[in-house]
């Protein structure tokens, strides 16, 4: 039997670089890159210790206001150079499986047929809800940056993730 969350562990979904500004604006940078250990780097952020935890953010904010944009092709695109498996500091684990229980529900995914399905199918598979992942994730920046510049000052709370919550739900 194949372990699906196994292998969806595996992926290190995208994000876009157009979202690099929102995401060093919002989130620490440092425990996860381990390239930059300057000062700076721990400073850059105040509501989330890791980018990866924003992108879980954004994905749910995507999920919640049904607004996934896939990445372009033609996209600069990123990503955390660790695997989804791996993101668990802050007890980040357990959301990031609700995360793939989010996908997987939402995905057009038939359950019946992976059961006979060889290991590159699933892997294929597995694949698209990494980037099913990356699309809602970026809808949820769109919406993010929307809501950055219809009102900064919204941002000066410091429940304000949770409010932006209330709101999209």
């Amino acid at each position: 039997m194949i372990d699906l969350l196994e292998e969806l562990g595996k992926k290190t979904p995208r994000y876009s670089q157009k979202h690099r500004k929102l995401l060093e604006g919002f989130a620490k940078k440092g425990a996860i890159d381990y390239h930059e250990k300057t000062e700076k780097s721990y400073d850059l952020g105040k509501f989330f210790n890791n980018f990866y935890e924003f992108y879980i953010y954004a994905a749910f904010i995507g999920l919640y206001t049904m607004n996934p944009v896939p990445i372009m092709d033609n996209e600069e695109t990123k990503t955390f150079g660790v695997p989804m498996r791996d993101w668990n500091s802050n007890g980040s684990g357990q959301t990031v499986q609700y995360l793939w229980m989010a996908m997987l529900v939402v995905s057009e995914l038939d359950f019946n047929e992976l059961e006979n399905m060889d290991q590159k199918d699933v892997e294929r598979e597995m694949r698209n809800i990494s980037r099913l992942i990356e699309a809602y994730a970026n809808g949820g920046f769109d919406f993010i940056e929307s809501k950055v510049a219809e009102n900064k000052a919204f941002f000066d709370d410091d429940d304000c993730f949770v409010k932006l919550l209330k709101e999209v739900n």
